[in-house]
């Protein structure tokens, strides 16, 4: 005999997995000196953004998404960046501009709003036709708990008949888009279940037990208006049995302490020190950085989490800017309702939003600093985001090393690196994103996925199993594959502001004939990009990506300066064109997009992507004008990521997954950056033997000691 299961709604997916006490209460800072023309947007200045954009709307209340600033244009802001690097007289700073966006309450029209901070006036207002707003935690933790009270979802409770003392948990998603058009801006909520075993539990893995219905919500009527049975068995088609029962199956938990059969005992702790303090220095705005001959600034932002801006090495620019453009998790799984997943992470969500409060010793490990982020509460009041960022150096192995065969000399010197970390907790998935920066000149960006995979139902008595988009990975659970595909937004200014330009190697094998009569020649040719353009990376030809300096060339090659992407050709979007993960995938369909630099184009997948059916601009539309390239206002669109075909042991949490792309110099110096490098000697470092326990040696018999 079934009972009336309790409810309770999970943290939903558009918002961070941070305690709520980890958002602090309003903050605002003043400042007596004006900004730098790429400092991050201020406290103060969100203040005067969002008062500004109330008081011109003052007979409806405002409920804020985003406030955030609108960078200068670029052209304004090159003056003042060379001006710096040449130590001359500094011209006017330019205006600062903020947007916000925004909807009224009661009312379903997406608002955006641009605002002159310093003058502090509107300059525009206007509806977004056809867009929708991205979730806020408000908002979500509302529909979770709105959509259990749902007469349509309790009449599906009963029918499970769910065991006595279990809870439900709701989980909203931003609903997707399929070839069926709807009005309004909805959610897809997910239903899973919480076993009586460890219902107090703060960790406790309500994955385990997936639902199979979920409720597709309206927020306009703010009701939930359809129900959709979830598909539990080979069917494309879900079943629609109104005497379908919940099936029991077992808890798997990845909570320390609910470990069957305890943790191990033999991991020893690894402790790392830096006995003279850290070697990097910081600003006095909070957000400069000065590392072994890198100068760069590190902002936050709650859609990107960290831009990287003016990053230049020993005096000579070389990126504008750097930052995530977007991120999209397209399944696999064709079977409605599941064909519609297609997070868009940043823009839906926000990786800022989203971002961990890192904790000593936890996220980050070594002589960590930490660098808090701002977003902003629904009355548009600036909030502190704690701890968003956290930097450290790490040792990287060895640098360089060679030893002199005659002497038997050895030169060896170790590589160090500097860590920028965020951690977001987009729903069941966590995303460790990382901007590295090395002592020979390199940098990278680098990927870890971890969490949980997002799964559905999966009928116990069906042969769910044969599916081949998918993977049952306990009783009941079906992990659906499926991709993390994400896009680089890389701005170059290679030895200069202006004049980078985008090329790319490969190379052939030489045709045997008088000039390779061994034939074992190959040489690698160059192509230039001089219209805008996409093109993919090929393993066949070892392409080669590089950003270059026509007007500056490396003393001994004669070739133009240079940084080349080193990064492996991965698997790009699987959807067909014509669906619609297909047209809404802007940046899915090549590894490389080459565009005309516009101050307004910073998304790769639209800037307004909740809903959106292939119908916002990205880089694809962009690339796809093919205009003719000039000196210095190319824009680079990298896309990387990788097809998670799941396993059982990504299951009940998943090991990280790793992916890293590097950024490095291309005859943009005479000599290895590393050589100045100090070399690695015992006397700094301190490493010591390892008092290691041996195992008693075993006395086995030898079948040939015995006499014959």
């Amino acid at each position: 005999m079934s009972t009336t299961p309790v409810t309770t709604t999970s943290l939903p997916h558009p918002t961070s997995a941070a305690p709520a006490s980890n958002h602090q209460k309003p903050l605002i800072t003043t400042f007596s000196s004006p900004p730098h023309p790429l400092a991050t947007l201020r406290p103060d200045e969100m203040a005067t953004i969002s008062r500004v954009v109330k008081e011109f709307n003052s007979h409806k209340q405002v409920q804020f998404r985003r406030v955030l600033l609108s960078e200068p244009p670029k052209a304004l802001v090159v003056p003042y960046l060379k001006a710096e690097l040449a130590g001359s007289r500094l011209p006017p700073l330019p205006p600062r501009y903020g947007q916000a966006l925004f909807y009224f309450k009661g009312e379903t029209p997406f608002m955006e709003a641009r605002v002159d901070i310093s003058n502090q006036r509107i300059m525009s207002q206007r509806v977004l036709e056809g867009m929708h707003g991205p979730g806020d935690d408000d908002e979500v933790l509302a529909v979770a708990a709105e959509s259990l009270r749902s007469p349509l979802v309790q009449k599906e409770l009963e029918r499970l008949q769910l065991p006595e003392g279990y809870e439900v948990i709701s989980e909203p998603w931003p609903y997707g888009t399929d070839d069926t058009p709807v009005d309004g801006r909805l959610y897809q909520v997910w239903f899973f279940a919480n076993s009586p075993k460890n219902l107090n539990h703060p960790s406790q893995n309500f994955y385990q037990h997936p639902l199979d219905f979920s409720a597709a919500f309206d927020l306009a009527k703010f009701e939930v208006i359809r129900v959709d049975r979830m598909p539990t068995t080979t069917a494309v088609i879900a079943p629609t049995d109104p005497n379908t029962k919940y099936q029991v199956n077992e808890d798997s938990e990845y909570a320390p302490d609910l470990i069957e059969g305890g943790l191990r005992k033999d991991l020893k702790p690894l402790h790392i020190s830096q006995p003279e303090g850290v070697s990097f220095r910081i600003g006095a705005d909070g957000e400069s950085y000065y590392w072994q001959k890198w100068s760069f600034r590190v902002c936050f932002d709650v859609r990107e989490g960290i831009i990287l801006r003016n990053v230049v090495y020993d005096g000579r620019p070389v990126f504008y800017r750097i930052a995530l453009s977007e991120m999209t998790v397209p399944y696999g799984d064709p079977r409605a309702p599941v064909h519609r997943k297609s997070a868009y992470d940043l823009g839906e969500c926000g990786a800022g939003q989203t971002a961990n409060n890192l904790q000593l010793g936890c996220d980050c490990l070594g002589v960590i600093h930490y660098m808090d982020g701002l977003g902003c509460s629904s009355e548009g009041e600036p909030v502190r985001l704690p701890n968003t960022i956290c930097v450290h150096e790490q040792d990287a192995g060895l640098g360089w090393k060679h030893t002199n065969i005659r002497t038997g000399k050895a030169e060896i010197t170790r590589a160090r690196e500097l860590v920028f970390q965020l951690i977001v907790t987009v729903g069941n998935y966590e995303y460790c994103l990382y901007f590295i920066f090395d002592t020979a000149a390199n940098l990278h960006y680098e990927i870890r996925a971890t969490g949980i995979m997002s799964v559905t139902p999966a009928d116990m008595n069906s042969d769910v199993q044969s599916l081949k988009y998918g993977t049952i990975v306990a009783d009941g659970v079906f992990a659906p594959h499926h991709q993390h595909i994400f896009n680089l937004r890389i701005d170059p200014a290679i030895d200069g502001y202006e004049g980078s330009r985008i090329v790319y190697d490969d190379v052939y094998a030489m045709p045997r004939d008088e000039n390779n009569p061994h034939g074992v020649g190959f040489e690698a040719h160059n192509t230039a990009v001089t219209h805008e353009s996409a093109f993919n990376l090929d393993w066949t030809t070892n392409r080669v990506v590089k950003m270059v300096n026509p007007s500056k060339r490396n003393r001994f090659s004669g070739k133009p300066i240079g940084y080349k992407i080193m990064a492996p050709p991965t698997q790009l979007g699987l959807a067909h064109p014509t669906s619609m993960h297909g047209r809404r995938g802007e940046f899915c369909d090549n590894h490389v997009h080459v565009t005309k630099y516009d101050d307004n184009e910073l998304w790769g997948g639209g800037e307004h992507p909740w809903q959106s059916r292939g119908d916002q601009p990205g880089c694809r539309t962009w690339a796809a004008r093919g205009r003719e390239l000039e000196d210095g206002d190319s824009v680079l669109w990298f896309t990387l990521g990788f097809t998670h075909t799941t396993r059982s042991e990504d299951w009940p949490v998943m090991p990280s997954e790793h992916f890293r792309m590097s950024l490095k110099p291309v005859g943009f110096f005479e000599l290895n950056p590393a050589l100045d490098v100090p070399p690695s000697t015992q006397a700094a470092n301190k490493s010591q033997y390892a008092n290691v326990t041996r195992d008693k040696e075993e006395v086995v018999a030898k079948c040939c000691s015995g006499k014959l």
